[in-house]
């Protein structure tokens, strides 16, 4: 019976609906929050008239209210109307991000960030999960990796458009923000207002994937209760006594802040064309500030595909490519516009794309090294405790990088990555090395051996 041919549903419109309306949110929301924040980090301010660092800590803002806003969001989101939630949380980062234009003072800057961050945590992640996971019984996996790929995607189009807007002075920011202000608004707020509702039933249909038939769906739900399948893995209160556990908190945490590094990047190149090296400006960047984000933007994307094939087959071999891809990105960025001033713009364009192998890993690499270190058992909770490390320190990489640049100088901002980019792999690759031997020893059984004693125990049989 359980090999019969079963109906189930199939995709449809409010299917389809569901899917554009998260990618259209990560695509808008957050690519323009976090990729595209640092073209109007040097207009900000000398408008103000204060340094990048008290400019950026609205950044760290966004981060913080994430870290603090995520259970908040999901109580919300499970009492009361999901339309209206998420509509609300979507004003909540339209109204403050068109205010950018208008603010008085820098400190409102701080304030609009951590009211962003509330409203984003809310569409990035508490509508992505608590709608998707309802509408699609099967792939599920693969709706949520294409909405989350958005977000690289956003990375390239708003720095690309967003430098245009700036033009060749930066005088275009206040345009800008009204801009990509609006572009938020029309990319989250009419689909979540059409097409969000907590399950398909309320539309009349089913789950993507799910048995169409009653009975069968019923069948197949009891057969998973009687053949649970096996949990292995550590405890979660077992993994506090472990190295390798807090090794893995730490880096992941500074692995966070190889990502923010990236928010600075139309900073520099900002600086390459009116300032320069040795005082000589390249003038042709005048009109490229969202180019090198754009790159490293594309690279993270791709990175995430080459990542994430390497790593199931080895994952040092994996580290070694995000680790390598990391300092030759960051020292073509600092280097060839030295070396050969106009004539190494491009390439070094082009080292924005290996740096985003590096910042690939925070995606693609952390959730694998966990859940293969650590098992399934309680999964979820050691990976939760990771991810609230991950942000809050980046949410202070977010401001030290600015305030790093602004203190040592660009050289200074480029050394600190390269020793944030060995101290992290370096602590990754531990976590991988114990954490490997200590599963042998203990839950973990390779699948070949599996193979085996399940061939043994048939023919016994």
């Amino acid at each position: 019976m359980a090999t019969e041919k079963i109906a189930r549903q199939g995709l449809t419109p409010r299917h389809v609906g569901v899917v554009v309306t998260m990618m259209l949110a990560m695509l808008t929301a957050t690519g323009i929050v976090f990729t595209a924040a640092g073209l109007c980090y040097r207009p900000v301010s000398e408008y103000f008239g204060v340094a990048t660092s008290q400019v950026a800590l609205y950044i760290t803002a966004v981060y913080l209210a994430q870290a603090i806003g995520a259970t908040p969001a999901g109580w919300l989101f499970d009492r009361f109307n999901p339309k209206v939630v998420c509509t609300v949380a979507a004003l909540m980062i339209v109204v403050p991000y068109l205010g950018f234009a208008f603010y008085p003072a820098i400190w409102c800057y701080w304030v609009a960030g951590f009211i962003i961050g509330l409203g984003l945590v809310c569409v990035e992640f508490t509508m992505t999960a608590g709608i998707l996971s309802r509408w699609f019984h099967t792939n599920y996996g693969t709706v949520t990796g294409l909405v989350f790929a958005m977000t690289g995607v956003g990375g390239v189009v708003w720095n690309l458009i967003g430098q245009l807007i700036l033009g060749p002075d930066l005088a275009g920011w206040q345009t800008l923000y009204l801009t990509f202000g609006t572009i938020i608004a029309v990319g989250t707020i009419p689909l979540i207002l059409i097409f969000v509702k907590r399950t398909p039933q309320e539309c009349g249909t089913l789950p993507y994937g799910m048995p169409l038939d009653a009975a069968a769906a019923q069948a197949e739900e009891a057969e998973l209760a009687e053949n649970p399948a096996e949990e292995p893995g550590y405890k979660a209160k077992e993994v506090l006594r472990m190295p390798f556990f807090w090794t893995l908190l730490l880096g992941a945490g500074l692995l966070n802040t190889i990502t923010t590094m990236s928010q600075l990047f139309a900073t520099y190149v900002q600086w390459l064309g009116h300032d320069g090296w040795g005082g000589v400006p390249l003038v042709a960047l005048l009109l490229l500030s969202g180019t090198l984000e754009a790159f490293a933007s594309a690279g993270q994307g791709g990175g995430k595909v080459l990542i994430g094939f390497i790593e199931s087959r080895s994952v040092l071999v994996a580290q070694a490519i995000g680790y390598a891809g990391g300092c030759i990105g960051l020292l073509m960025m600092w280097w060839l516009p030295q070396l050969f001033g106009e004539a190494g713009i491009w390439p070094m364009f082009c080292g924005g794309l290996f740096y985003g192998l590096a910042y690939a890993c925070s995606t693609a690499m952390l959730p694998y090294i966990c859940r293969e270190v650590f098992g399934n058992r309680d999964f979820d909770r050691i990976y939760s405790w990771m991810i609230t490390v991950f942000n809050l320190i980046g949410a202070a990489g977010a401001t030290g990088w600015a305030l790093c640049s602004e203190v040592f100088g660009w050289n200074g901002f480029f050394i600190g990555g390269l020793i944030v980019l060995t101290v992290t792999f370096g602590l990754l690759c531990y976590t991988w090395i114990a954490g490997d031997r200590a599963r042998k020893r203990t839950w973990y059984t390779p699948d070949v051996v599996a193979a085996r004693a399940a061939t043994a125990k048939e023919a016994a049989a």
